[in-house]
């Protein structure tokens, strides 16, 4: 398909990256480098251009969502601030409820890291030290601080409402409420109530979670895909540490969520970082010389989650891995070499990387079977899979299903929404008085499935360690 880049005069970036800003997404093996020779496109990769051009890029399904590729429009002040509030980063989004433009977006660490880089470890903080409330002040006067010093920077800013998703320990740390009920099973987060408030004449609304481990972030993400009108069978997953699943069929909404671990976010891998700029993200294999593609097409540093999937598929294609889900002989005792980084070190897959993936991936397809038999249908009869996050956005379907990542759901039914928390907190701000009325429908509408009492799960779980059924094409 043709696209037209858009370039200044005083342009200094390559056209790679001018396409990235864009929200198009180039492959280019040598990352910019221009060492193809332009042969990969009709246009040099490392072209700097200083006018818009128009060149020709594979045709691709170009996904959309508000956290993904926000197209800023500064020409209409924002009138509402959207908050996902995340374990690892935290995503605010000035927007405008009416006209639904974005007119501006941060991204930030959260602060509460320094006491535990999970869920776990914070619960397990602020239980031990309620009362000096240490977490919920540094994530208010973090989110403070970063409004203030945008508020500081614009003129007439009037933001009437804020809306607020995130997952059921992050609102509580927020909220200030107490987790002794989240410090082991069965998991009872403290009693929900309408949290909603006015500070400094901004009416603020706080998604509600629906259980433990099913927050206000996949509420709102549930409300953003209208799985408390429609009447089809549909699913939603979000995949993080926790596998996230909400499966829509006759009008109950059945949830759970898998314990996939951190490897979908890169973490726990010999070398995986986070989705950032440099992660490997794609990968395919050649005895000669493997092609990848990194986030940013910029120089290779380490494997994010999506990159982790592809090499695990290109495993499974390749006969590193068996259909017993066992490494095959040829497959390298110090890990596969995937690429260097810019400092000469070896980007490496190991075998406790392989069984890391095998057990997340494991653990979302036997997630999603266990759903299905709870409401006796075969995964074939769900009509659509909604994809949410930045994980897969930058994941290959097909080769993230020859893991079994899916289950048997035809990659055709799959569709990638972004960030569903912000894309639902948009989509509530333009009719906020509806919201009370849609999440009391939502919470009668669900059934919570904890898998790790399952017999069935765990059955199933053992089958999707294996690969006799998985296609290698």
């Amino acid at each position: 398909m043709k696209i037209t880049i858009h370039a200044a005069p005083e342009n200094t970036k390559t056209i790679l990256d001018l396409a990235e800003e864009q929200g198009i997404s180039v492959p280019c093996n040598c990352h910019g480098a221009n060492v193809c020779g332009g042969r990969q496109y009709d246009f040099p990769c490392g072209l700097i251009p200083h006018s818009d051009i128009t060149v020709s890029i594979p045709d691709k399904k170009r996904l959309t969502g508000i956290a993904l590729a926000p197209a800023s429009d500064k020409s209409i002040p924002p009138d509402t601030l959207l908050i996902d509030l995340g374990t690892t980063t935290v995503a605010m989004v000035f927007y405008h409820s009416t006209a639904k433009t974005v007119f501006h977006s941060i991204t930030f660490e959260n602060p509460q890291r320094e006491y535990g880089a999970d869920v776990i470890s914070r619960i397990k903080y602020d239980v031990e030290f309620h009362n000096d409330y240490a977490l919920k002040e540094r994530i208010r006067s973090k989110i403070s601080k970063v409004f203030g010093d945008f508020n500081s920077s614009q003129r007439n800013l009037s933001i009437q409402t804020c809306f607020i998703g995130g997952n059921t320990t992050m609102i509580h740390l927020l909220l200030g409420l107490p987790l002794n009920g989240m410090t082991g099973s069965p998991f009872t987060p403290h009693p929900y109530q309408d949290f909603s408030f006015s500070y400094n004449e901004t009416d603020i609304y706080i998604l509600p979670w629906l259980s433990a481990f099913i927050g206000g972030d996949i509420t709102a993400g549930l409300l953003s895909l209208d799985f408390d009108q429609r009447t089809d069978t549909c699913l939603l997953a979000d995949l993080g540490t926790n596998g996230e699943l909400a499966l829509l069929h006759n009008g109950t909404v059945l949830t759970a969520s898998a314990a996939a671990g951190p490897a979908f976010e890169g973490g726990g891998l010999s070398c995986g970082c986070p989705a950032v700029t440099g992660a490997v993200s794609d990968f395919v294999w050649n005895p000669v010389m493997p092609r990848l593609k990194t986030i940013g097409n910029k120089l290779p540093t380490g494997i994010c989650g999506s990159g982790a999937i592809s090499i695990l598929s290109e495993l499974i294609k390749h006969g590193f891995l068996l259909s017993s889900g066992v490494l095959a002989d040829t497959f390298p005792v110090n890990g596969l070499r995937i690429s260097k980084t810019p400092s000469s070190g070896d980007i490496l897959f190991t075998a406790a990387d392989v069984r890391q993936m095998q057990l997340a991936t494991a653990a979302i397809g036997a997630g999603i079977d266990t759903l299905c038999k709870q409401a006796h249908i075969s995964v074939e009869q769900i009509s659509r899979l909604y994809l949410a996050g930045g994980f897969g956005y930058h994941m290959d379907i097909e080769k993230a299903a020859r893991t079994g990542l899916f289950s048997n759901i035809d990659t055709s039914q799959i569709t990638s929404v972004g960030n569903s928390c912000l894309n639902g907190l948009a989509e509530i701000s333009y009719r906020p008085d509806a919201l009370s009325e849609r999440v009391h429908h939502l919470q009668e509408q669900c059934l919570e499935l904890v898998l790790a009492d399952d017999e069935y799960f765990q059955k199933q779980f053992i089958q999707h360690m294996t690969y006799d059924s998985v296609s290698t094409r």
